[in-house]
């Protein structure tokens, strides 16, 4: 059985929440930052003209939305080490819903404005504390597994969503996308309802030993490599989908629905290389070996790319085919580069998730910044860009891993320590 595993291992640990219910629940939280997104960027233009506005201030609700996304977590982890996990979500949810009913009230650019952010407040919870509730239910092959689903649903989200949004707005109107924010918040509620409280022991809310945990998890190498090469892995996708419309659509004059398909099949990859992290057996490598292979195969493609670029020039299967294969390999590090970071602390899991999900972000916004001064005429400074991230992902798997050989001898000593 597929879930085997997971039984076995947050069965015995937490009875009240089956391994198949924390499963769907990680999932489907996790992946409701993304949708709230992605869901009606297809209907921005339309917006526009509604609130009778430009189109860079109908954007502004996707970048407050994130700033408020970003910098909640930072307040709800701790909070959640002290307080739980429930309690938390419960306020995220009300904020998150309040914010729902308001954006379709909106009479105003003002209004929706404010909407958004109240979403982007409250929704930073669900999937700051999926990733909490994996670490608090799972360990060891079960842990891995579960943020191998988690970050498939994380990953697809943003490939997927455009799509329904595109198709709820000719169908129903730009109104549709919101409508079905809201729809997906009681989806939420059900699940929240029968989810029984993960954390193992309350962490006091005290400023000092706060500052003092942030300072422990904000020094550790091991957390600098993790969320930066995972940053980095996520933003291929979210590149991708900023300078990729302007390339095919633009440059190569292909119409918008041959790139929806281009992005769907980059999706899938990224899905595919999730689930290779399910294929175990004694002769296939271990999951730190996965990383370093990923990470080469990832620069191998980008390198292929640049040569593509400087060569054959720009066509739809030099710019595709690389970065399918990057997509692959970004989804099969993901997971290992989440359990990795994630698992560092596990006293502070909250706090911890909380500071990787922003610094995450933050590292994925400033791809999304750089990339937005690559030019679409040509492939040679997208690939670039790209060899640069790739090989940067080397760099940081590698020294990942060294940390992770160096620190494995002195745990062996200090339990044998103990057990002395």
């Amino acid at each position: 059985m597929p879930h085997s595993s997971l039984d076995r291992a947050a069965a015995p640990a937490r009875a009240t929440n089956s391994p198949r219910f924390l499963l769907l629940l990680i999932c489907l939280f996790a992946s409701a930052g993304q949708l709230a997104i992605d869901i009606y960027v297809p209907a921005l233009p339309a917006m526009a003209r509604y609130f009778a506005t430009s189109p860079q201030a109908i954007q502004s609700s996707v970048s407050g939305y994130l700033a408020a996304y970003a910098f909640s977590q930072l307040v709800f982890g701790p909070v959640a080490d002290a307080f739980g996990r429930k309690r938390v979500l419960a306020f995220g949810l009300v904020v998150y819903t309040i914010g729902c009913l308001l954006s379709l009230g909106a009479t105003n650019l003002e209004t929706f404005l404010l909407a958004r952010c109240l979403q982007g407040f409250g929704i930073a919870t669900t999937n700051l504390l999926a990733k909490t509730i994996i670490t608090d239910s799972f360990t060891g092959q079960a842990l891995m597994h579960a943020f191998t689903y988690m970050s498939i649903a994380w990953g697809l989200a943003p490939i997927v969503a455009p799509v329904i949004g595109a198709h709820l707005q000719t169908w129903f109107g730009w109104q549709a996308c919101l409508v079905f924010l809201l729809a997906y918040s009681l989806v939420m509620w059900a699940l929240l309802w029968g989810y029984r409280e993960t954390l193992p022991r309350p962490v006091p809310l005290a400023p000092r030993t706060l500052m003092a945990n942030a300072g422990k998890v904000l020094s550790s190498p091991v957390f600098h490599s993790c969320f930066l090469a995972q940053g980095l892995c996520y933003s291929i996708l979210l590149v991708f989908n900023i300078v990729g419309p302007f390339m095919v659509q633009t440059t190569l004059h292909k119409p918008p629905t041959f790139f929806g398909y281009l992005a769907l099949g980059i999706g899938m990859m990224y899905f595919l290389g999730g689930l290779s992290n399910r294929v175990h057996g004694p002769r296939l490598p271990s999951a730190e070996r996965r990383l370093q292979l990923g990470a080469r195969v990832m620069a191998g493609a980008a390198i292929a790319m640049l040569a593509l670029a400087l060569t054959v020039g720009l066509r739809v299967w030099t710019l595709a085919t690389p970065v399918l294969v990057m997509g692959f390999c970004a989804g099969a590090m993901y997971p290992t580069l989440m359990a990795k970071g994630n698992a560092l602390f596990p006293h502070i899991a909250g706090l911890t998730s909380a500071i990787l999900g922003c610094a995450l972000l933050l590292v994925s916004s400033a791809m999304m910044g750089l990339a937005g001064f690559v030019s679409v005429q040509v492939l040679t400074p997208l690939a670039v860009f790209f060899v640069i991230l790739a090989l940067t992902v080397v760099a940081m798997v590698a020294k990942l891993l060294r940390h992770l050989a160096q620190m494995q001898p002195a745990a062996v000593v200090r339990g044998g320590g103990e057990v002395a």
